[in-house]
């Protein structure tokens, strides 16, 4: 008995094809939305990698880079190497020094990727270490202040008398040169102790900032002319016209004074004595602020030295009372702003300030 084969039908399978090609069409055009789509999130990613404030670099499981957001690597150098994406790098806050010579502060973090190598991302955290530094500082001053106001008032009085007696001792011994000597020397050092108390009780005071503009510019100049520098030491004042603080003028040039004189002082056994003021706009928060850099090169500030410059009754200098840093920082702090020294001995110091900037008109 023969059997019967079944043939298919050619209209089942025309429609077959045609379901197929158009799957297959449907398939491409998703794909390729699908390609699109990643090529877009690619770029949005890449864009914020790029944007991010801190370096990442992606290392395969030999070390080797896979990706970074900063392929031009960083301008300067780090102080103690290897640097954060070579083997060996100890991790934790890294001190880079800039091309300019600005030191910044960097948090290294390195993690396990998650099919081998590592992910190492570094991070500028010299605003908040300055900032925990100068928290620190203004509260073991706080301390000191309180403490050495209440010296000076028991010291004062006694030394009015000092200071009386000694003038009329001067009076009395006019015609005794010998004796005269003696009583101007004791006398200068009664006058040396009362400043020393009056700059005590200065520190120690409660500062309130009566804030109104300032035009830095002319602001320093007229420091600089006051403090007679404009003939004892070549200085450069290229601070921007539009650079501006919000402050009190008169507790700023108390700062401004105190630093020049150091500046000064310090370039007194420089063969070519040179002051270089110089200012740049910055962002802090969203906030504008002024960014202002009193450079000297001068005989510099030893490292071992340099985190005790603020100390009160400290000094580099013989024969300062050691109060003019610490009086500068306690002005900057009332104002919410920012002072830190870097200073290399025998090549120089730079003073950095930073404050609000003026509203604008």
């Amino acid at each position: 008995m023969t059997g019967v084969q079944d043939h298919p039908d050619p209209r089942q399978l025309l429609e077959a094809f045609e379901a197929f090609t158009a799957a297959s069409e449907h398939l491409q055009t998703r794909y390729e939305a699908l390609q699109t789509q990643l090529g877009q999130l690619q770029g949005e990613l890449q864009t914020v990698l790029e944007a991010v404030p801190f370096a990442i670099w992606v290392l395969a499981e030999d070390g080797s880079l896979r990706f970074t957001n900063r392929p031009q690597g960083l301008e300067g150098r780090f102080l103690q190497d290897p640097a954060p994406w070579e083997a060996g790098s100890p991790g934790g806050q890294r001190r880079f020094q800039t091309q300019e010579g600005r030191e910044l502060i960097f948090e290294e973090e390195r993690r396990s990727a998650p099919h081998g190598g590592a992910i190492v991302t570094l991070r500028d955290v010299t605003e908040a270490v300055l900032r925990a530094q100068q928290a620190s500082r203004e509260d073991r001053l706080a301390a000191m202040g309180r403490m050495a106001a209440e010296l000076a008032h028991e010291i004062r009085n006694p030394l009015g008398s000092l200071a009386l007696f000694s003038g009329m001792l001067v009076e009395d011994l006019a015609d005794q040169e010998g004796p005269l000597e003696l009583a101007r020397k004791m006398q200068e050092g009664v006058g040396r102790l009362n400043r020393v108390v009056g700059n005590t009780l200065s520190f120690s005071r409660d500062l309130q900032p009566k804030v109104t503009d300032i035009a830095l510019r002319s602001f320093w100049e007229e420091a600089l002319r006051s403090a007679t520098l404009a003939e004892a030491v070549p200085w450069d004042n290229q601070i921007p016209e539009q650079a501006t603080w919000k402050g009190d003028p008169d507790l700023l040039r108390q700062v401004a004074q105190n630093l020049l004189q150091n500046a000064t002082r310090a370039v007194e056994d420089t063969p070519v004595p040179r002051i270089l003021l110089t200012a740049a706009e910055e962002r802090l928060e969203g906030q504008p602020c002024w960014h202002l850099t009193l450079t000297d090169n001068g005989c510099g500030i030893p490292a071992e030295t340099l985190s005790k410059v603020f100390d009160p009754f400290f000094s580099t200098f013989g024969g300062g009372t050691g109060l003019g840093l610490a009086v500068c920082h306690r002005i900057i702090v009332a104002h919410g702003g920012l002072l830190f020294i870097e200073s290399q001995a025998g090549r120089g110091t730079t003073v950095h300030l930073r404050l609000a900037a003026a509203t604008e008109a």
